[in-house]
């Protein structure tokens, strides 16, 4: 509506025979690239994408489950990795990672490696992050990122919320847990007991 109304005000100082060839309400382009070959979105989130993914797309609502390395960008020391431990699952979307992750895998596919470059805005800002300032505030971080698979529907993303996967880990203290509800259960089963 506001480009019709530019639209008819620019056409009232137009003479007849001029034409107006250059839309007025056109957009910016949602991401450009710059010099270096990063892609660098409207937030200043820059990426690069290192193997391109096949799979399907983990967009807001979906539950993401990645590899990653996270690394200060002016020391170039990881802080943190997922390496050794697991996989790591979030709902896209939602707020509970970092802007720049929730911006910048959304757009990833399955199969997916990415190098986020996450300035301090859309990162941990001049707060910092970590019990011993493993992150200092202010600071640009890089990850690699590897998307290993999308999962969706309402248990999934319960799952994902509750920090909870399908793992030894997790096994181990479903059986724990079984211990103590079972037997006042059912008292009368010996093997309980």
């Amino acid at each position: 509506m506001r480009c019709l109304a530019l639209l008819a005000t620019a056409s009232a100082f137009i003479t007849p025979t001029t034409h107006v060839t250059k839309s007025l309400c056109r957009a910016a382009p949602l991401e450009t690239t710059d010099d270096d070959g990063w892609t660098v979105t409207l937030s200043g989130l820059k990426y690069q994408d290192l193997v391109e993914g096949t799979g399907a797309t983990a967009s807001s609502g979906k539950v993401a489950v990645v590899q990653y390395e996270g690394k200060l960008v002016e020391s170039g020391r990881v802080f943190d990795s997922t390496k050794g431990k697991g996989s790591f699952k979030f709902v896209v979307g939602e707020g509970s990672v970092i802007p720049a992750w929730d911006e910048g895998v959304s757009t990833m596919k399955a199969g997916g490696k990415r190098t986020l470059y996450c300035p301090s805005r859309l990162a941990y800002g001049p707060a910092g992050a970590g019990a011993n300032g493993e992150i200092p505030g202010n600071a640009d971080l890089l990850f690699d990122v590897e998307l290993e698979s999308v999962e969706e529907g309402a248990a999934a993303v319960q799952m994902a919320k509750l920090g909870l996967g399908l793992n030894l880990r997790t096994g181990i203290a479903f059986l724990l847990l079984l211990t103590f509800i079972l037997p006042p259960l059912f008292p009368d089963v010996a093997w309980l007991h």
